[in-house]
């Protein structure tokens, strides 16, 4: 947990003058990258598509703002957060509630808390790695906010780019690294956890067409790292076991796009590897 959080509209850029080097990104990214020489840091900013209604305080009048997604590596330490111009919602005066949903398929989107920033306004994801690869295999992030006092507002980031400069970070923040640790980035086998993933949307499954005209059916395994937002993580899919290879593309594309409550360990979302059935029946 970190002792101290500032909201990078209010305190990272400030100051022009320790900012040593800016790279300007071309039309076709998004990203705004910014290291700063005289205390070794990174920070990507994105801002969100659309504006929000914002209020500073209760009986503040209300404005709108741009959002701010941010990936900042400061003293190999890796924030992912996002910067919302107003006060945030907290039952406990540190964690506000955040709600996910990758790109503008059916999932319903994942619950989450987020550590709220020392000002309220901005929100800390809680495994930003995890949050990292998501962005990468699917750029599009839809993510409702609760304001205090407000309805739930809804913000959207196209991520697209983010994979050209995955190389600075992890230079900048080795996984691993003092800024997640070693725990954030385990693996834990389905038997060594208090709570199993488990299945809570699954999307279409599309049945081979040529298969299902010669008659065949049967299960197909697939092994599969779950993060700690409940999401397949691509480069780890395996089809170990399957009636014929041509599911294999099917029963791939299920697991990527299915959402799962994340597995946890003395009530700590973890990464799990586990194996995922994944049935063809003709009905």
């Amino acid at each position: 947990m970190h002792t101290l959080r500032i909201s990078i509209a209010t305190l990272l850029l400030t100051s022009s003058a320790y900012a040593q080097r800016v790279s300007r990104p071309a039309s076709t990214d998004p990203w705004e990258v910014t290291e700063l020489t005289n205390r070794p840091s990174l920070t990507l900013e994105l801002p969100a598509l659309s504006t929000v209604v914002a209020a500073r305080a209760a009986r503040a009048a209300a404005f709108e703002v741009r959002p701010v997604l941010l990936v900042r590596c400061q003293d190999r330490e890796l924030d992912v957060f996002v910067a919302t111009g107003s006060v945030l919602d907290s039952d406990d005066n540190v964690m506000t509630p955040v709600r996910l949903q990758w790109g503008s398929e059916a999932p319903p989107p994942a619950e989450s808390r987020w550590s709220r920033s020392t000002d309220s306004t901005s929100a800390f994801a809680p495994d930003p790695r995890a949050l990292l690869r998501q962005l990468v295999s699917n750029p599009d992030l839809r993510l409702e906010i609760h304001p205090s006092g407000k309805s739930a507002q809804l913000i959207r980031f196209n991520a697209r780019g983010l994979e050209r400069h995955m190389a600075q970070v992890d230079a900048a923040c080795p996984p691993g690294g003092n800024g997640d640790g070693r725990a954030a980035d385990q693996v834990y086998s389905e038997a060594a956890v208090d709570e199993p993933p488990a299945i809570v949307f699954a999307p279409p499954l599309e049945y081979p067409l040529a298969l299902r005209h010669a008659g065949l059916q049967g299960r197909v395994t697939v092994q599969a790292v779950i993060d700690t937002l409940g999401r397949a993580e691509p480069a780890s899919l395996k089809v170990i076991a399957r009636p014929n290879t041509a599911f294999d593309q099917s029963a791939r594309a299920y697991v990527l796009h299915a959402v799962f409550r994340p597995a946890r360990v003395k009530g700590r979302a973890v990464r799990v590897l586990m194996t995922v059935p994944v049935d063809y029946r003709i009905e």
